[in-house]
C-alpha cells in the first residue's frame, strides 16, 4: 500500500499553461509557464518585506523589493523541448529586468495564478472540494 506521504510526492499538481506568444520578444515561438512551487513563493514573499531595526532604538526601517523577473525567469520554457529559458538565474533576472514592464508584469500575473497565490484560502478550499472524491481537506 502506497502511504500518503508518497502520494503528496507523486503528484503533479503544479498547473502549466502551453501556447504563450510573446510576439515582441520571439514572433512565432511559444513558451509555456509553469506555477512555482510553495517553497518558491515563500522565498519570493519573504524578500518582498524587509524591517532594518535602526540601531540605538531609533525605530525600524521597512523597506519594499519586489523582483518580477526573479519570478520569470524560474517559470518561463521553450514549450518546444521544455526547457528553462533562462537556466542561469542571474544572468535571466539581468535580462528580463531590462525588458518591458508590462509583459513581464502580465507573465508574473500568470504565474501568481497558477501557483494559486491570487486565491484566498476560501477559494481554495472550495477548489478542493470540486476536485475531491467527497472527502475532507
Amino acid at each position: 500500500m502506497t502511504s500518503l506521504k508518497d502520494l503528496i510526492r507523486a503528484a503533479q499538481d503544479i498547473p502549466s499553461q502551453d501556447d504563450i506568444e510573446i510576439p515582441e520578444w520571439a514572433p512565432g515561438v511559444l513558451f509555456r509557464v509553469r506555477g512555482l512551487p510553495a517553497k518558491d513563493w515563500e522565498d519570493y514573499q519573504n524578500a518582498q518585506a524587509r524591517v532594518r531595526l535602526q540601531q540605538g532604538g531609533g525605530g525600524a526601517e521597512m523597506t519594499m523589493k519586489s523582483n518580477k523577473s526573479e519570478i520569470v525567469a524560474k517559470a518561463l520554457y521553450d514549450q518546444e523541448t521544455d526547457q528553462l529559458v533562462f537556466p542561469d538565474l542571474r544572468e535571466g533576472v539581468a535580462i528580463l529586468s531590462a525588458k518591458s514592464g508590462g509583459i513581464v508584469n502580465g507573465l508574473f500575473n500568470l504565474i501568481r495564478h497558477l501557483s494559486g497565490d491570487d486565491k484566498t484560502f476560501e477559494q481554495k478550499v472550495k477548489d478542493a472540494e470540486g476536485n475531491s472524491g467527497g472527502g475532507q481537506l
